[in-house]
């Protein structure tokens, strides 16, 4: 071999190693760059014992649901994340962002290597440990869902025995059926006349709340859908549990195709001292739509408009939560301040029923004196909705059970001290 192919052959191997150099680099590992992804937005849930049906805190778990994972991130099915991130930004967002589902997809496709990691790489994603609760509060009997595939709107009546008032630092409801606990709503009442309609049906016009015209003390003191966590308020801040409640827990269950039963669990944290600030709550519904009435006629979408009145004080929003039926397509709120502002607080172009979550700001939002909440949802009544569970479509009117529908929307706030945008209010562990 003479100098001239010497040096060819040196160039080719060069080159040849140059690009399996480029190959190696660009190879997706699990360890290297699917196991942060998951991590940081999917195990949560997705745990052993989580709210999710599998767990994927390991590779084996992981790789014999690669190419399911694609889909589902790919079709953005998966992690639930239905808020406009563009419109107004939130803790805990799990949207995943254009380049974590190619990295998804592109270790799908590869033959999910594994690849190598140091020690704490390998370490599993730390899952919190919630402490023993204050107090543990479980619906009263287990309630037999039966087996015909119906879906279960009820009301569960569940005496706290509190002979003072008690302040909350944090809420954890703990579902006793996973698999058919849709989502759960809980509210508060204190003329404890409600206790007769434990187990009833949610809208049965024959309940006590509805023959006696109960008002509640609070309408919203808590919601619950799986992926939402135990919310803990941080020092000095803290909700009213006003002695002698009942909790009303407003429980939607899933059909299912056998009998089986829940008896789901409240868990309560106290604060140890009486808090300097209260969380409270506002909520829009049905009564504040400005075109009304609330009906929603067969074969049609409409849009309906709601606003309030003029916020009477100076609030700090902290979460924000809408509610709507099966017919529900759409919803946004805004609220515009005495100045002209417009201060965005969700946007939800394509609403799902089964993820109705609160959304917490990302940071804490200030809303002035005079402010103005605006509400448009739209809804669709039509065949070509396919959640529609009337088919021909009938005209929707209020109410709690699946055939009928409600617009809510749902707002915690504080009492606006100043300070407030830049309170840490997550904790520096958060961010």
């Amino acid at each position: 071999m003479n100098g001239f192919e010497l040096k060819t052959m040196k160039g080719l191997l060069v080159f040849l190693l140059f690009i399996t150099g480029l190959k190696l680099a660009a190879q997706v590992t699990y360890y290297a760059h699917v196991k942060p992804i998951l991590d940081q937005h999917c195990v949560e849930c997705h745990t052993p014992g989580g709210v999710a049906p599998f767990a994927l805190t390991t590779y084996e778990e992981v790789s014999k649901r690669g190419s399911f994972l694609k889909v589902v991130t790919q079709t953005r099915y998966m992690p639930p994340w239905y808020a406009d991130p563009g419109f107004q930004s939130y803790h805990g967002q799990r949207r995943l962002s254009d380049e974590e589902i190619q990295t998804i997809a592109q270790w799908a496709d590869s033959d999910m290597p594994r690849g190598k990691a140091s020690r704490e790489v390998k370490k599993q994603a730390q899952v919190i440990a919630w402490p023993e609760p204050d107090l543990d509060l479980a619906m009263q009997h287990p309630f037999p869902i039966p087996g015909d595939n119906t879906e279960q709107f009820r009301i569960f009546v569940i005496p706290t025995g509190l002979t003072e008032d008690r302040y909350v630092r944090a809420i954890d409801f703990r579902p006793g059926n996973k698999r058919q606990a849709h989502h759960a709503r809980l509210m508060i009442d204190t003329s404890q006349l409600l206790r007769p309609d434990d187990g009833a049906m949610a809208g049965d016009p024959n309940t006590e709340f509805t023959r006696k015209n109960v008002q509640l003390a609070n309408s919203y003191w808590f919601g619950w859908v799986p992926g939402n966590f135990p919310v803990f308020y941080p020092e000095g801040i803290g909700k009213r549990l006003p002695k002698g409640t009942d909790i009303i827990l407003n429980m939607h269950y899933s059909p299912s195709p056998a009998p089986t039963e829940d008896q789901s669990h409240i868990r309560l944290y106290y604060t140890n001292e009486k808090p300097k600030r209260l969380v409270n709550t506002f909520i829009l519904d049905e009564n504040w739509v400005t075109n009304g009435p609330f009906v929603i006629p067969a074969n049609q979408q409409i849009k309906f408009y709601m606003r309030s009145p003029l916020v009477p004080n100076d609030m700090t929003l902290i979460s924000v939560l809408p509610h709507m039926h099966l017919l529900g397509k759409s919803i946004k709120a805004y609220a515009i301040t005495p100045a002209g502002q417009v201060v965005p607080l969700i946007n939800i172009p394509e609403w799902n029923f089964n993820w109705q979550m609160a959304y917490p700001f990302q940071n804490l939002i200030k809303l002035p004196k005079g402010s103005v909440v605006y509400v448009e949802a739209v809804f669709d009544n039509t065949v070509n909705n396919p959640r529609n569970p009337q088919i021909p479509p009938k005209e929707v009117t209020y109410g709690w059970g699946t055939l009928n529908e409600m617009l809510n929307l749902v707002v915690e706030y504080l009492d606006y001290e100043p300070g407030d945008e830049k309170l840490d209010w997550y904790g520096p562990a958060a961010h």
